[in-house]
């Protein structure tokens, strides 16, 4: 029985296994000049105290905030310009969102300093407002546990317990003298 525990604890140091960090996920969306967000880990629980840095498409940046208790950040926009965001937590976590300019108010000014053209017919903000739920809803879907993930999970169990099993009939096979 001893040979049996032994094996088996050599064969699960042998299995590959992987290390699972929090994933951090960043939602924002843009209410008039100002771009508010959440950013949470896995699992809708809140990521407080962290950096958030917004970055111009030259990676200059150009705002930053962190997160209050619930996980919440708001940033003032003074450009007109893509807002990559970047939600560090210190300790190797983070995660990133992207508010393109078109997302953003008209009358900012470019990075060039020009205005942009008048906002066309098109209620961008009624689209923003719709995407952000439809990102969220991702978000949510990607966390649930699915079916296959169940049945992936059980077909490891009987994976592990038929290496098991055939340790334990060679080592019978062993004890018989065969």
């Amino acid at each position: 029985m001893a040979r049996f525990v032994l094996c088996m604890l050599i064969v699960s140091c042998l299995l590959p296994s992987s290390a699972v960090a929090h994933g951090i996920q960043v939602m924002a969306t843009v209410d008039g000049r100002v771009i508010r967000g959440a950013a949470f880990y896995s699992g809708d629980m809140p990521v407080r105290g962290a950096t958030v840095r917004a970055l111009d498409p030259l990676d200059e940046e150009i705002g930053r905030t962190t997160t209050d208790d619930a996980g919440q950040f708001q940033l003032e926009v003074t450009s007109r310009v893509d807002h990559h965001l970047l939600v560090d937590t210190g300790d190797g976590h983070g995660g990133e969102f992207l508010v393109t300019a078109s997302q953003l108010a008209a009358d900012l000014p470019s990075s060039g300093g020009a205005r942009p053209a008048a906002r066309s017919e098109v209620d961008l903000e009624t689209i923003q407002h719709e995407l952000a739920d439809l990102r969220l809803q991702l978000q949510q879907y990607e966390q649930t546990v699915r079916k296959r993930d169940i049945l992936g999970a059980v077909g490891f169990i009987f994976g592990i317990a038929g290496v098991a099993f055939y340790f334990l009939g060679v080592l019978r096979l062993q004890k018989q003298g065969r």
